[in-house]
């Protein structure tokens, strides 16, 4: 397999001047011809947000999981039933997912459930339909989980009385299948399954409480109650289930068959991208996309959303999907619903909620049956520091203060001239432990702002200083870096007036993120 040199360094609107050791930048390129500019952010141990340009041209945004991380547990993500369907954003703050990207097909403008399978810790939640078995899985690997492509199909029978077993089509799906026997539990919702019988002339249910029958109908109804099943037959499956009886004995019995193990979380796709690093030749045209990717070893995982649809973002074709994701490391990979369906959530360091990462070509969340993402145990220290933050900045009287712009952090910000002295602007941050940091910077953009702002950060081999174009990239968080940073109370951040660089000087806020020892900045390879 291919694996592209990793080049470090900044980016043309972030230049890094070296006093003593340099930080550990958080902006690399990928050498090759489809990769760009890549900022990564860590969001836990583990696992790191990552967002580049590929040809196209096209925005790609990437979360990358360590698999291996003991603090970091795979998650399936729904609205809570099956038959619903809900932002990406609400599921994911649902579960408190860390970050997460949108999963299968579905029925969409309909019952709204997914066309694929739906398992969670072990659980399954609704079977996948026939032609819907590939799957990207995930299983238990010590303290961590591994992953990969599989094949998962639907094991399920029911028991009439007398011992005759009917095989059953389906699980808690939008479709049953010609001539099948669907089963449903009250995980499926409130969905009338009446919107499930395509194409039927006949049906029966008989819904199953306690062992027993007790209920019979010609015609399929909606919700099913805690510890009742429903079993419903269209066609040649009604009449099989034609002899049953309020009373009768039946059983009912389903589980998933296949995959590598006892998998904890499966999602449904449509297609492999790729398989042992061969590359699909499936044509298909330019879009928005989402898939998901495994390493060899199965221990690494990229979750990978491409925009679409616009100028700035074509998106790609399937071919180019799995030739972007073999570049970033992939050996398996497969693709989960795309266009206006693609979307990325994370939860950034100091925030308490996901935010959506990429851009869904709808404008606006679209809302979906499920996703997969992350949560994880492990509680990263974070702390804000605004330039209005009672006794945690000071500057001199050379400072100015603005609202001017509406990309400002809080209530207003701080602005000076540059001059040939220092000056500095400090931002006094309590370390609780002397750690890796990570120092993220906000600003409002604005063409008459400094092209080159000297960005301090005191570190425990001395001052390092980052300059940063202030002209670009205003209204949301920077990277600066991580950094070794010392324990206590001390200035630790500050803004120099200190530039050749033209325009104002803007002060705003800082975020200051403890980031684990677990390798979480890991770049794709």
């Amino acid at each position: 397999m291919r694996r592209p040199a990793l080049a470090v360094l900044l980016s043309a609107s972030i230049a890094l001047v070296g006093l003593g050791a340099a930080p550990t930048p958080a902006v690399a390129v990928l050498a090759g011809p489809d990769a760009g500019v890549l900022a990564t952010t860590a969001l836990a141990p583990g696992l790191s947000l990552s967002n580049t340009t590929a040809t196209g041209p096209n925005r790609v945004n990437i979360l990358t999981a360590d698999l291996a991380e003991p603090t970091l547990t795979p998650k399936y993500l729904n609205p809570g039933t099956v038959g619903a369907t809900a932002t990406l954003s609400s599921q994911a703050n649902r579960v408190g997912a860390v970050a997460a990207v949108n999963g299968d097909f579905f029925d969409i403008g309909v019952t709204g459930a997914p066309r694929g399978i739906g398992l969670d810790n072990g659980t399954l939640l609704n079977g996948p339909a026939s032609g819907w078995n590939n799957v990207a899985a995930l299983y238990a690997n010590g303290a961590g989980s591994r992953g990969g492509l599989a094949q998962i199909f639907l094991d399920a029978k029911v028991t009439l009385p007398g011992g005759t077993q009917l095989p059953a089509t389906n699980l808690n799906s939008p479709n049953i299948a010609a001539n099948g026997i669907g089963v449903y539990n009250s995980l499926w919702g409130d969905e009338p399954r009446s919107q499930v019988l395509d194409g039927a002339t006949r049906s029966r249910e008989i819904e199953i409480t306690a062992g027993r029958v007790s209920k019979v109908s010609a015609t399929a109804g909606g919700k099913v109650a805690a510890g009742t099943v429903a079993v419903l037959g269209m066609n040649a499956g009604a009449d099989a289930l034609a002899g049953v009886a309020v009373g009768d004995a039946v059983t009912v019995n389903y589980t998933p068959r296949g995959g590598d193990g006892a998998a904890q979380v499966a999602i449904g796709g449509n297609l492999v991208l790729l398989r042992d690093g061969v590359v699909t030749t499936e044509s298909h045209p330019r879009n928005p996309r989402t898939a998901v990717g495994f390493s060899a070893d199965g221990l690494k995982m990229w979750m990978v959303v491409v925009d679409g649809r616009t100028t700035n973002s074509v998106g790609m074709t399937y071919v180019e999907l799995a030739n972007y994701l073999k570049s970033i490391g992939a050996d398996d990979a497969i693709n989960l619903d795309g266009g206006g369906s693609s979307t990325m959530v994370a939860r950034m360091p100091g925030d308490t909620s996901v935010s959506v990462r990429n851009t869904p070509s709808d404008g606006s969340q679209r809302l979906v049956p499920n996703g997969i993402g992350f949560v994880s145990t492990a509680q990263a220290w974070s702390a804000t520091v605004d330039n209005t933050t009672a006794g945690r900045f000071t500057a001199s009287a050379n400072w100015g203060t603005s609202s001017y712009s509406s990309q400002r952090y809080g209530t207003d910000y701080r602005f000076a001239d540059p001059v040939s002295a220092s000056d500095v602007a400090w931002y006094r941050v309590n370390i609780p432990a002397t750690a890796s940091y990570e120092v993220s910077v906000w600003y409002p953009a604005d063409p008459g702002y400094n092209d080159s702002t000297p960005y301090i950060v005191a570190t425990t081999t001395g001052n390092q200083t980052v300059r940063v174009n202030q002209r670009t990239n205003g209204g949301r968080w920077v990277s600066l870096g991580v950094f070794p940073l010392a324990a206590g109370d001390g200035d630790r951040v500050g803004v120099s007036r200190w530039t050749s660089g033209t325009g104002y000087i803007i002060a705003d806020a800082v975020r200051v993120t403890r980031v684990p020892t677990s390798g979480t900045l890991s770049r794709p390879r």
